[in-house]
């Protein structure tokens, strides 16, 4: 399996051929980022942030696989939590008009 997602899934900086397994395995980590995007200072995507940094400076793993998909994942999760919010915002709206 791995073959062929790293197969399908490329990238041309890649030079150990495991972009698209890393890649896959952190958009969930970026969607839970992006749907707690609102807190204040998003000490989950520092944590992350950090991990990586840690992890990069002594396995030396290419960092930037992990941020891609986390960013690709960010964007998911903001893109449901716009969503969400509009919709509770809509709902609200239809909840009053019917009161008055």
């Amino acid at each position: 399996m791995k073959n062929f997602i790293n197969k399908h899934i490329k990238h041309e900086r890649d030079k150990e051929g495991d972009f698209g397994v890393r890649y896959l395995i952190h958009i969930p980590i970026g969607f839970i980022i992006g749907l707690t995007s609102f807190l204040p200072d998003n000490s989950l995507a520092r944590l992350v942030e950090k991990y990586e940094q840690s992890e990069d400076q002594w396995v030396q793993d290419q960092a930037w696989k992990d941020y891609f998909g986390m960013i690709v994942g960010c964007a998911i999760g903001r893109l449901v939590l716009c969503g969400l919010l509009v919709w509770g915002i809509i709902t609200l709206v239809k909840w009053l008009i019917a009161l008055l």
